[in-house]
């Protein structure tokens, strides 16, 4: 997980920002919205050289930020894996996949210093970063084991 939080950094700091939406536009990603099943909230495919982010059209603001976020992990760390092929084809854990792409996204979309001027000494719970950043409880539980909030 520590190379994850390294490629992140990395990435934040080339492209001077944490939004997923400017990442892309800047990695040239392009980022389309369809109609899609309910359960799913988004995916990425390459496209000869280039790669695409197709989400939900029905997800509100914040989960757009979260799935572009997820689907940038993947392309970052997964770029040519097929988790469908890989469920039917292989017995690789595809769950190990989608926590790395968790916590690829809530390195991005956690602010640190934002959890840092909220904590001001106070014990602070999975739901408490959750709304601060803005983020799922789960994504937000997967950050916090990773990186020592929660014992």
């Amino acid at each position: 997980m520590r190379e994850i939080q390294r490629k992140v950094n990395n990435l934040k700091k080339k492209y001077n920002t944490a939004c997923p939406f400017e990442l892309c536009e800047k990695m040239g990603i392009s980022i389309f919205y369809f109609d899609l099943p309910d359960c799913v909230n988004g995916l990425f495919f390459k496209y000869f050289r280039n790669y695409i982010i197709i989400v939900n059209s029905e997800l509100c603001y914040e989960d757009c930020r979260v799935t572009v976020a997820h689907e940038l992990g993947h392309i970052i760390l997964h770029n040519t894996t097929n988790s469908f092929q890989l469920t039917v084809n292989t017995d690789i854990p595809v769950q190990r996949l989608e926590n790395e792409a968790d916590y690829f996204a809530s390195c991005l979309l956690i602010d640190e210093n934002e959890i840092r001027s909220e904590y001001c000494g106070c014990s602070l719970t999975v739901r408490d970063i959750a709304c601060i950043s803005r983020l799922p409880e789960s994504m937000v539980k997967l950050y916090a084991n990773t990186n020592g909030y929660l014992n």
